[in-house]
C-alpha cells in the first residue's frame, strides 16, 4: 500500500480545545463554587479528561500515520518518542520533585495540611505508574499535584503502546485496531466494575484515544467523507455543538446502567464527531490561533499540572481571611495562568527547542 508524500499541518482550533478541557477539570477541582451556582453544571474533571484522550488519540494517530507514509511504511520511533519525552519528562519530574519536598516545606512553616489519600509511592510516581496504584489502592495521593498525574501515566502508556503498533501494523488495518480497541475497553471496564476497580489504567481507556483515531484516519485517508461532512448545514452543526454542551451539562450517574458505564462510548462518540467539525477547509468551529482561548490552550500542559497547587494554596488563603468563593476562584485561575505562562516560557520552551535536534 504506497501514498504519495503528505505534508503534516497544524490544526486551528485545537488549542482552544484543549483549553476548554483543562476549564472542566479546573472547576471540577476548585471546590468551591457553591452547590446551586450555574458553574457547577460544568464542573466535569473525568469529562474534561476524556476530551484530553480523544484531543491526544487524534493527534498522535494523524501524526504517526503522516510519518509513515512519509517514510515508506516506517514510523521512526526514536525521534517520535524523543518528542514526547521532551514535551513531557520535565516539568512532570519538576512538579514530582516540588511534590516530593512540599510535606517538609509545610512542616517547616508549620502550614497545617491534608493527609486525605495515600502516601506516595514514590517509585510508581516516577516511573509513570501513580495510575497503578490508584487502582490499587481506591484513592488518590495526598500530595499535590499528584493527584492528577495518574492522566499523564496514561498518556505516556497509549504514546507507547500506539507508536509500536503502528510501526508494526499496515495503515489499512487502523480501522480493524480501532475496532479491537474499543472491544477491549469496555470488556476490561465491565471487569473492573464488577471487582469494584477505578478503572485507571490503559486497558479501560483506551477507546478514548481510538476514538480519536477516527477522525485522523478520515482526515487522511477518506477526504471524500471530510468534505460532505463540511457541506452539512451549519444549523445542524449548531445544533450538534448544543447537543453536547447539555451532555457534558447532565450529572455523570445519567450514563450509568448497572456495572455499565456509558459515557466513554457516549462521549468518546461525540468528541471524535466534534473534532471531525474542525477538520477541512469549510469547517465551522474554527478558532484563530490568535484568540484568546488558542493563546492560553498554548499552556494547557503547564495548566493542568500546577492547577491543583495553585487552588489549594488559595483555598488556604481564602478560609484563613474569610474570602469570598469566586475571589478564591478568581485569584486560582489568575495564578494558575501566570505559573504556567512563566513555565512554559523560561522552562518547558528550553527543552521543545531541542525536539528537532539530532
Amino acid at each position: 500500500m504506497s501514498f504519495l508524500k503528505v505534508d503534516r499541518i497544524h490544526f486551528h482550533t485545537f488549542d482552544s480545545l484543549r483549553f476548554l478541557s483543562f476549564l472542566l477539570v479546573f472547576l471540577h477541582h476548585s471546590g468551591v463554587i457553591p452547590e446551586n451556582n450555574f458553574l457547577n453544571y460544568f464542573s466535569r474533571g473525568e469529562i474534561g479528561v476524556s476530551f484530553f484522550f480523544v484531543l491526544s488519540g487524534f493527534l498522535i494517530t494523524y501524526i504517526l500515520i503522516v510519518e509513515k507514509i512519509n517514510n515508506e511504511g516506517r514510523v521512526l520511533l526514536k525521534p517520535f518518542f524523543k518528542r514526547r519525552v521532551l514535551r513531557i519528562w520535565p516539568l512532570y519530574y519538576a512538579m514530582v520533585l516540588f511534590a516530593f519536598f512540599t510535606p517538609y516545606l509545610l512542616d517547616r512553616l508549620h502550614i497545617p495540611y491534608s493527609n486525605e489519600g495515600y502516601e506516595p509511592n514514590w517509585f510508581f510516581t516516577f516511573t509513570f505508574l501513580e495510575n497503578y496504584m490508584v487502582m490499587f489502592t481506591g484513592e488518590h495521593p495526598n500530595v499535590s499535584p499528584l493527584p492528577v498525574i495518574w492522566t499523564l501515566c496514561l498518556e505516556e502508556h497509549f504514546y507507547i503502546i500506539w507508536g509500536l503498533l503502528l510501526y508494526y501494523i499496515p495503515l489499512k488495518r487502523i480501522p480493524r485496531l480501532i475496532v479491537i480497541c474499543l472491544i477491549i475497553a469496555f470488556v476490561f471496564r465491565l471487569i473492573y466494575s464488577i471487582m469494584n476497580i477505578i478503572p485507571y489504567d490503559i486497558f479501560s481507556n483506551i477507546d478514548y484515544f481510538a476514538f480519536g483515531a477516527v477522525p485522523a484516519y478520515l482526515f487522511v485517508f477518506r477526504k471524500d467523507v471530510i468534505n460532505k461532512l463540511t457541506q452539512i448545514s451549519v444549523i445542524y452543526k449548531y445544533i450538534y455543538l448544543l447537543v453536547v454542551i447539555f451532555m457534558i451539562a447532565l450529572p455523570p450517574d445519567y450514563f450509568v446502567l448497572e456495572n455499565i458505564n456509558l459515557r466513554p462510548i457516549i462521549f468518546g462518540l461525540l468528541f471524535s464527531g466534534l473534532i471531525l467539525s474542525t477538520l477541512g477547509d469549510r469547517n465551522m468551529f474554527k478558532i484563530s490561533d490568535k484568540s484568546v482561548l488558542a493563546k492560553l490552550g498554548k499552556y494547557t500542559y503547564g495548566l493542568y499540572l500546577i492547577h491543583l497547587v495553585v487552588i489549594m494554596f488559595f483555598r488556604k488563603i481564602g478560609e484563613k481571611y474569610h474570602f469570598e468563593w469566586y475571589v478564591i476562584l478568581s485569584f486560582s485561575f489568575l495564578g494558575t495562568v501566570l505559573i504556567a505562562f512563566l513555565s512554559y516560557h523560561l522552562f518547558e520552551k528550553q527543552f521543545l527547542k531541542l525536539k528537532y535536534k539530532s
